[in-house]
Order: structure tokens, then C-alpha cells, then sequence
């Protein structure tokens, strides 16, 4: 189950924490491909951010998004979106409508020629929400606890993988466990509310952009492996 640390509405809290055993919304079963991947954030990083998105009727992918996906699909990375889902305990809106947007986001994905390999989700509030003093769960970002989950579930080297958002919150999480993170400068573009002061290693225009330079990336780590005599398999 998830770990909760927060003290506000222990009872609502406790319900919560019964809920949902995993921060994993799909797949039920993770198959572990690759000892890398690629966490992107949802909300502002693929789609639009239109104010906690949950209605499947609303769901738009952000220009050139789904190029992304289909470039991204082409590495030798699981794609892993992980995605702070205050809403559900603000009572916006549930886990059910997250995982029907969550299926669509996918299928529209997939028709594009991308894929998505895993979603993970933090169902509780944010710090935003919470009064001074309050303590957070561990899983919404910044806390990188759906990274770690995700990590043991696919078997991941933390240290060789990517992370991508549009918030300081998602590259605060990325840092925290040794991903490369790139910001872009699509839905809150850093700016939002008490943001984080951090520093990505990348400030990139948008997913399209930041996909090309984890390609570009991941080419040379491939090219200084090989003039070493390394098999670039063992490590991509």
C-alpha cells in the first residue's frame, strides 16, 4: 500500500490509503524491458493542463506531443508517465475517470505510433493544498516515491534514466534519484505556484524537442560505449 505521512483528514487520509494499494494505474502486471526509461509527466508535459484534466471528452494532447511519443517509442527506454492526481483527493474527480483519460490518452498514443509502457499516479493532495506544517505522502512529486516504485517494478537503473515535466516539482523528484531531467517550457513552464529552486539539466521548448535531445543523448552514450569495446546492448 502507499505509505501516507500527511495528518490532515486522517479520516478521508485512512480511506485513501485502503484505496489504492499501488501507485501504479496500469498495467496490472509491468513487463520490464530495458534497464532505462523515460518518466514524462502528464498534465502540461503530453496534454493540456485544463485544470485537474479527467473528462476523456476534454483530453488534448499538447503540438507536437504524439510525435514525441512516437519518436520516444523508437528507443531503448520504457516510457513511464507519472503523474501527481491531487483531484481525486480534493473530490474532483476519481480513479475510475483517471484510468478511462489515462486509457484514452494511451489508445490515441498508440494510433500515433507511440506507446506508453506504464502509468503511475499520486492520488493525495499536494503540498499546495495542505496547511504549514503538514507532513506529504511519499509519492506525490516532488517526493520520487512513483519513481522508486516504478524502478523496482521494471527493474531500473535510476542513474541512466530521463526524466521530463513542465513543473519544478517533476525535475525536484527527477533530481532527487539521479534521473537527467529536462523542463519544458509547455503548461507551467517552472512557474508555477511555489515552485521548487532547481536546476534541470535541460530547458527545452517542448516534449517533441526534449525527445530529439534524449535520442541525441542516448546515440552518444551508444557511440563512447562502443569505442570502449562495450557491447551498447548491456547498457541501452
Amino acid at each position: 500500500m502507499i505509505p501516507l505521512l500527511s495528518n490532515r483528514d486522517g479520516r478521508n487520509y485512512q480511506k485513501v490509503f485502503v484505496l489504492y494499494e499501488t501507485m501504479r494505474d496500469w498495467p496490472g502486471q509491468p513487463t520490464p524491458h530495458y534497464r532505462q526509461a523515460i518518466f514524462l509527466d502528464r498534465d502540461g508535459t503530453i496534454n493540456v493542463d485544463t485544470h485537474y484534466p479527467h473528462q476523456v471528452e476534454l483530453l488534448e494532447f499538447i503540438p507536437h506531443a504524439l510525435h514525441a511519443l512516437a519518436l520516444l517509442a523508437k528507443l531503448p527506454l520504457d516510457i513511464i508517465v507519472v503523474s501527481n492526481q491531487a483531484g481525486i483527493a480534493l473530490g474532483m474527480f476519481t480513479c475510475k475517470h483517471m484510468s478511462e483519460f489515462n486509457r484514452e490518452l494511451r489508445s490515441k498514443v498508440e494510433e500515433s505510433g507511440g506507446r506508453i509502457d506504464a502509468f503511475y499516479f499520486c492520488p493525495h493532495h499536494e503540498l499546495k493544498d495542505l496547511p504549514p506544517g503538514s507532513l506529504t505522502c511519499i509519492c506525490s512529486k516532488p517526493a520520487p516515491g512513483m519513481l522508486l516504485e516504478a524502478a523496482k517494478d521494471f527493474q531500473l537503473d535510476l542513474s541512466k534514466s530521463f526524466l521530463i515535466g513542465d513543473k519544478t516539482s517533476d525535475i525536484a523528484a527527477g533530481e532527487s534519484v539521479g534521473c537527467m531531467t529536462i523542463l519544458v517550457e509547455t503548461g507551467k513552464a517552472g512557474k508555477e505556484e511555489e515552485a521548487l529552486p532547481v536546476r534541470p539539466n535541460y530547458v527545452i521548448g517542448d516534449l517533441y524537442e526534449a525527445a530529439k535531445t534524449v535520442q541525441s543523448i542516448l546515440q552518444i552514450r551508444t557511440d563512447i560505449f562502443d569505442s570502449q569495446g562495450w557491447r551498447s546492448n548491456q547498457w541501452c
